[in-house]
């Protein structure tokens, strides 16, 4: 074992040889890897062991891990399951992390009402409703709900209106609505009609047209013309939808995904995953996931089952009707390179979904030109990333040396009060890192000591509130930002200056930003303003930023997300006050 392990070599020892989840930690008690295992005893004791096949990032890992802690489960499956869990709440910085953070749209509805209307929403609940999706884009979804609601006739009012509703609204007046709210089509005619739109929203639009074409041809021959037109017209309708979706899969008729991906080359860190969904022969949805911070060194079979555990573990649990029957692979770089391992690793995530997925790796046809497809999509959207995050590194190297800072500015934190006229005082926190914004850091703040409350008249210190908000943050979270940007211009500088030799913050560097200003004469005519300053501490004049240098791109944004960020929380916080009727 290496020297720095030998305080964990009788925790090591004492290990179940089961299966169960280790969380590894480093001297603060942060969790920095969660890890599955057949045989934990055997797992945990082989990162301590010496190995010519270690890579530099399991190296680093160790060198920091000070404790573990582990869960046994009854099964690898469970323990698959449990390890997803606790990535998802703790965010380890060594696992391969899936920042799903992106709300997809779907539609819902809700059967459990006698007369369901089509919802666009962006969460899927476990509420008994039916959901369809994800779809690709907000438009897409909003033209199929027009679509739906106008041929078939279906409502769209709230459950409230639908209540208090005593006589037809606007839309039945123009024949986009059936007029369910007040008993002009009767339930089980409505229901074949929602029927009829939930066997197109699961992609069985052959099945319905030829069903209509029958009924259209029935009409056409008892004389029923107004009948078989609007037939005709819904026919036409959905095939102008259907031939949105230009990519087919005729072999599929069932619900398949495509997964691919394309990684940096060594020793790049970045790597692309793109699912493609095909229901019922016909692609539905196309979804990028980037990764900026995986192991070079991990095998790719490691990078892509992991990715496919939380992405598919996830959907599993918030909407189970939405999992696909079969997942196509691509071919991949093995841990183990038995013919067995993919089998191995797929029928283990079978078994943690509790579900029959066939997970399988296509050597030729359809399939196989649809992966190759995918693959090409995943290599694009990898030299996009390589693109932005080259355009990051530059515009934070302009940030270095226009502020002329003393390290890389790696993490940059922004901090923003808002209030109005004494208000309701909140503050805000937003991090960049790596030059993009990382939400899961954001913050929001009440501010209990600036003296300010809910009547304007009251005056708010500035400086209590910035004591008070960076006291909170730096008292109680030791991980140090490379770069403090306050909102405002020497004075709030000076307040922020003050706090930090307070608090004893060291190795900080620490800015203001000031808006630019309008500069007019009355005896001009025409207005300019100043340039956007960076006030800095014992430097008289401020650094003027010029518009659409690296510098002003960072810092510009990280202010105005900072702003954005404290002055919504404001209008929450102001608005929950006036409805609870609550002072201060």
């Amino acid at each position: 074992m290496v020297p720095n392990t030998s305080p964990l070599d009788s925790k090591i020892k004492g290990l179940a040889e089961e299966p169960g989840v280790y969380l590894m930690k480093d001297g603060g008690g942060v969790i920095l890897y969660v890890g599955k295992a057949k045989n934990l005893k055997s797992r945990v004791s082989s990162y301590f062991q010496d190995t010519k096949d270690k890579n530099p990032r399991t190296e680093l890992l160790v060198r920091k891990i000070i404790d573990f802690e582990v869960v046994l489960t009854d099964t690898e499956a469970e323990a698959l399951v449990l390890e997803c869990n606790l990535i998802k709440k703790y965010k380890p910085r060594f696992n391969v992390r899936l920042k799903d953070d992106k709300s997809y749209p779907y539609v819902r509805l809700d059967m459990n009402h006698p007369f369901p209307r089509l919802e666009y929403v962006r969460r899927v609940r476990k509420d008994g409703a039916r959901y369809f999706g994800p779809f690709v884009s907000a438009y897409q979804i909003k033209d199929i709900l027009r679509w739906a609601q106008k041929a078939f006739k279906l409502r769209d009012c709230s459950d409230n209106e639908f209540r208090n509703r005593s006589r037809p609204c606007i839309l039945h007046q123009m024949g986009q609505c059936s007029g369910p709210c007040v008993g002009l089509i009767a339930e089980p005619e409505y229901h074949q009609s929602i029927n009829t739109v939930l066997k197109l929203l699961d992609g069985k639009t052959t099945e319905v047209v030829k069903g209509l074409k029958i009924e259209m041809a029935k009409a056409a021959e008892s004389e029923a013309f107004e009948l078989a037109a609007e037939l005709r017209d819904r026919i036409q309708q959905i095939d102008e939808i259907t031939q949105q979706q230009k990519i087919s899969d005729p072999e599929a008729d069932f619900d398949r995904d495509i997964v691919q991906f394309a990684r940096g080359a060594r020793p790049s860190a970045q790597a692309v995953v793109v699912v493609m969904s095909v229901r019922d022969g016909r692609a539905v949805g196309v979804f990028q996931f980037p990764f900026e911070d995986i192991d070079p060194n991990m095998p790719d079979d490691e990078f892509v089952f992991g990715f496919m555990a939380q992405y598919y573990l996830g959907r599993n649990e918030d909407a189970p009707a939405l999992m696909p029957k079969e997942v196509l692979l691509p071919e991949m770089e093995m841990t183990d390179h038995s013919a067995d391992s993919v089998k191995a690793q797929a029928a283990l995530l079978s078994k943690a979904l509790s579900r029959r997925v066939d997970f399988r790796v296509p050597k030729r046809g359809e399939a196989a030109n649809l992966v190759a497809m995918v693959k090409k999509t995943a290599e694009y959207h990898l030299g996009e990333l390589a693109t932005k995050t080259a355009q990051s590194m530059d515009d934070l190297i302009d940030v270095q040396k226009k502020l002329d800072l003393r390290k890389f500015p790696t993490r940059i934190e922004c901090y923003d009060i808002s209030h109005f006229q004494g208000e309701g005082t909140v503050a805000s926190r937003v991090v960049l890192v790596d030059g993009k914004p990382e939400k899961s850091l954001y913050r929001h703040y009440h501010v209990h000591e600036s003296g300010g409350g809910m009547i304007p008249s009251q005056n708010v210190d500035d400086f209590k509130s910035m004591r008070e908000i960076l006291g909170r943050r730096f008292e109680n979270d030791h991980s140090l930002p490379d770069l403090v940007v306050v909102d405002g211009g020497k004075g709030q500088l000076s307040q922020a200056e003050a706090i930090f030799t307070e608090l004893g913050v060291i190795g900080v560097e620490l800015v203001s930003l000031a808006k630019a200003r309008t500069e007019s004469d009355f005896t001009d005519a025409e207005i300019t303003a100043s340039m956007e300053r960076v006030f800095k501490p014992n430097q008289k004049n401020p650094i003027m930023l010029k518009p659409g240098t690296g510098a002003y791109r960072v810092l510009t944004q990280a202010r105005n997300e900072a702003h954005r960020f404290a002055i919504t929380f404001h209008r929450q916080v102001r608005d929950k006050r006036i409805l609870t009727g609550k002072k201060r």
